[in-house]
């Protein structure tokens, strides 16, 4: 059962990965909120959680990367934090990667 679980959530996050991602739309907020309800669906026991974190970036005008100020939100499963907003290893403007958020505050749902 548990084997069943783990495969069916990897299925509905990688579906979710790789829908366009849309900053009004689309983004880490509705992908969580999403990913939640169809694991409470099928009864997997799934967490939202939001925060205003910080972030590694790169910007054109310093040689190092600086800490940007970002809101963001990921799936938390048996602890496991489940990035869904780009694909795993997505490297996003100012070479921001969404795993890499560190809170500064977070809400869990």
């Amino acid at each position: 059962m548990v084997a069943t679980s783990e495969v069916r959530m990897e299925e509905i996050a990688e579906r979710l990965r790789h829908e366009p991602y849309n900053l009004l739309f689309n983004n880490c907020i509705v992908k969580t909120i999403r990913f939640v309800r169809e694991c409470k669906k099928v009864e997997i026991d799934a967490k939202a959680v939001f925060c205003f974190g910080l972030v590694p970036a790169r910007l054109l005008s310093l040689a190092k990367a600086v800490n940007l100020p970002v809101p963001h939100a990921w799936a938390q499963v048996n602890g496991e934090r489940i990035e869904l907003s780009h694909p795993l290893g997505y490297e996003g403007i100012l070479g921001i990667i969404p795993g890499k958020v560190r809170p500064v505050v977070k809400l869990v749902f």
